[in-house]
C-alpha cells in the first residue's frame, strides 16, 4: 500500500506541473517515476511491473475503444498500404539499426515490433482536440491506427508461443487469436449495440459492463495463452461501434486516465540509465521513427490518389511509437529476451516520439515540408478559364454542385480548386474547369487568378484554410462555408462573409417543412 501512494502521489505532483506550466503531463509522469526509482521510497520492481500490466490493460482498452472499422470505411485501401508501408519500413530499419547497435538477432525482432507502429492514444488525442475525427485526412489515420495495432498484437502473440518448446505453439496461438477476434466482432457488430438500445439506462450500469467486459476479455487471453494486452485490446474494440462507444467513453475516461497515469509512473520506475550509451540508442531509434514515417507514409497516401497534404500531415502525425510497444519490450523482458537497458530504450524512445508528436504535427510544419516536396515545385497546370471576372470555388466535395449548376445556369464562368482526385475526374467528364490541389497553397491561388475573381466561394474543412485564403485575397469577395457557429465573427473579422452550415441547412429543413405540411403550426404563425 506504501508503494501505491507513493505513486499516486508522484502521479498527481506530475498532473499539478503540467497543469501550472500548460505542458503535455506524459514525459512529467516518466521522469517523476525514473526520480522515484533513485529514492529510498522506490517500489520494488515486481510491483512496479504488476501496476504497469494493470495500466497497461487499461490504455490499451482505452485505445481499441477509439478505433471502429466504420469510421474508415471509405478510406480502407489507403489505410491498409500505408499501415503496411510504415509498419514493414520502419520496422525493417529499426531491425537493422538493432543489429549495428550490437544487439541479438532474437531482440533486435522484438525491438524492431516495438518500433513500427504509432501511438493510438497520442494520436486520437491529437485529432479530437483539432476537431480532425471525422475528416478524410482523421478517418485515414484512424484506419491506420487499427490495423497497425492488430499487427503489433498478432506479432506479439506469435512471438510469445515461439519461445514454448511445443511445435503446437504457434498454430494454437494462431487459433486462440482467431477464437478471440471472431468474439470480439460478435459483440462489436451485434451483441452489444443490442444491449446499449435495450438495457442500459445509467452510467453505473454501464461502467460495470466496461469493466466486466474488459476482466472478461483479459481473463480469456490469458487462459488461452495471448498476452493480457491482446485481451484489453479486443475488448475495446467490442465496444467501438457507435452508439456503444459515446455512451461507454463518457463514464470510463476518468478511470482510464487514472490508470494512464500510474502507467507512466510505474514504466518511469523501471527504467535504468547506466551510461549515456542506452540515450544515445533510444536518441538514434527516434531519430529513425521521426525521419523515416512522414515520406514513407506520405509517398503511399499520395501514390493511392489523396494530395501530398493530407499525405505529409498523415506523416507527421503517426511519427511517434505506440504503447503497445512497450507491451512487445515486456513480452521480451518476461521471456528473459529482452534485459532492462532495452527496455529502458524502448521507453526512452515511446517518451520522447509521443512528446515530440506535439510540436511536429502542426500545420506550420506541414506546410514547410509542403513547399519542400518534389513534384509540388512546379508550378500547377492552368485550366482554360477567363483569367478575371470568374467565380472560383474552393472545396468542391459532395455538395459542391448545389452552388456550381446555379451559377452555370446563369451564364458565370466558374473555376473549382479541389484535392480529391474523384471529385476533379467527375468535373473534367462534366468538362468543368478544375485544378487539383490544396485550395489554401498561394500558387494554387495565384495560378486560380484569385485576386482577379469575382467571387471566391470557400468551403475548406479547416478554419485556418479559410483564414489564409481570405489574407491572400483581400479585396475579393469571398463568402465562407463554417461548421462551427463559433467561428463566424473569425471569418467576419476576416473580412469574409460567413455562411453557418448548420443554420443554412436548418433554414432549408424548415422552407422544405412548411411546403411539405402546409397545415404546420410554423406555416400557420408565419401567416
Amino acid at each position: 500500500m506504501t508503494s501505491l501512494a507513493v505513486i499516486l502521489a508522484a502521479a498527481a505532483l506530475a498532473h499539478a506541473i503540467a497543469f501550472h506550466f500548460r505542458l503535455t503531463p506524459l514525459p512529467l509522469l516518466i521522469a517523476l517515476g525514473w526520480l522515484l526509482s533513485l529514492t529510498p521510497f522506490a517500489p520494488s520492481h515486481e510491483i512496479s511491473k504488476t501496476i504497469l500490466e494493470l495500466g497497461l490493460a487499461f490504455v490499451v482498452f482505452s485505445a481499441g475503444m477509439e478505433l471502429t472499422p466504420r469510421r474508415f470505411a471509405h478510406e480502407t485501401e489507403a489505410a491498409a498500404w500505408a499501415a503496411a508501408a510504415q509498419f514493414a519500413g520502419v520496422g525493417l530499419v529499426s531491425f537493422f539499426l538493432a543489429m549495428a547497435l550490437g544487439h541479438s538477432e532474437t531482440s533486435a525482432v522484438y525491438l524492431a515490433c516495438a518500433m513500427a507502429a504509432s501511438s493510438t492514444i497520442v494520436v486520437i488525442r491529437h485529432l479530437r482536440l483539432r476537431r480532425q475525427m471525422f475528416e478524410k485526412f482523421g478517418r485515414l489515420v484512424t484506419g491506420v491506427l487499427l490495423m497497425q495495432d492488430a499487427a503489433v498484437l498478432v506479432m506479439v502473440s506469435l512471438l510469445s508461443a515461439s519461445a514454448k518448446p511445443s511445435i503446437w505453439a504457434i498454430p494454437q496461438a494462431i487459433a486462440a487469436i482467431i477464437g478471440l477476434t471472431g468474439v470480439a466482432l460478435f459483440c462489436h457488430y451485434w451483441l452489444l449495440p443490442n444491449l446499449a438500445q435495450r438495457l442500459l439506462t445509467d452510467d453505473e450500469t454501464l461502467l460495470l459492463l466496461a469493466i466486466a467486459l474488459l476482466f472478461m476479455f483479459v481473463a480469456a487471453a490469458n487462459a488461452i495463452g495471448l498476452p493480457i494486452a491482446a485481451g484489453a485490446f479486443l475488448a475495446g474494440f467490442s465496444l467501438s461501434a457507435f452508439p456503444v462507444n459515446g455512451l461507454v467513453r463518457g463514464v470510463v475516461s476518468s478511470l482510464t486516465d487514472f490508470f494512464q497515469a500510474l502507467f507512466l509512473i510505474a514504466l518511469g520506475t523501471l527504467l535504468i540509465i547506466p551510461s549515456w550509451e542506452i540515450p544515445l540508442q533510444a536518441a538514434a531509434f527516434a531519430a529513425i521513427i521521426i525521419l523515416a514515417t512522414p515520406p514513407i507514409v506520405a509517398a503511399v497516401v499520395e501514390w493511392k490518389g489523396q494530395n501530398s497534404r493530407t499525405g505529409i500531415e498523415c506523416g507527421l502525425l503517426l511519427a511517434q511509437t505506440s504503447e503497445l510497444g512497450i507491451v512487445s519490450a515486456l513480452v521480451g523482458m518476461s521471456l528473459g529476451i529482452l534485459d532492462r537497458e532495452q527496455f529502458t530504450i524502448v521507453a526512452l524512445v515511446a517518451t520522447s516520439t509521443m512528446t515530440a508528436t506535439q510540436f511536429l504535427a502542426t500545420d506550420s510544419v506541414a506546410w514547410k515540408l509542403l513547399h519542400w516536396h518534389p513534384t509540388l515545385r512546379k508550378t500547377p497546370s492552368h485550366p482554360s478559364f477567363p483569367r478575371k471576372g470568374h467565380v472560383l470555388i474552393l472545396g468542391f466535395g459532395n455538395a459542391g454542385m448545389w452552388a456550381a449548376k446555379p451559377l452555370l445556369d446563369a451564364g458565370y464562368s466558374i473555376l473549382v480548386v479541389d484535392d480529391d482526385p474523384a471529385v476533379i475526374e467527375a468535373l473534367e467528364k462534366k468538362s468543368i474547369p478544375c485544378i487539383r490541389g490544396d485550395a489554401s497553397d498561394p500558387r494554387i491561388l495565384e495560378a486560380a487568378s484569385a485576386t482577379h475573381a469575382a467571387l471566391i466561394i470557400v468551403s475548406l474543412p479547416k478554419l485556418a484554410d479559410a483564414l489564409r485564403v481570405l489574407k491572400y485575397t483581400k479585396n475579393v469577395k469571398t463568402i465562407v462555408r463554417l461548421f462551427e457557429d463559433s467561428e463566424v465573427k473569425v471569418i467576419e473579422d476576416a473580412g469574409g462573409l460567413a455562411v453557418s452550415n448548420a443554420q443554412a441547412a436548418c433554414s432549408e429543413f424548415l422552407k422544405w417543412f412548411e411546403n411539405f405540411h402546409p397545415s404546420s403550426p410554423l406555416h400557420n404563425s408565419k401567416q
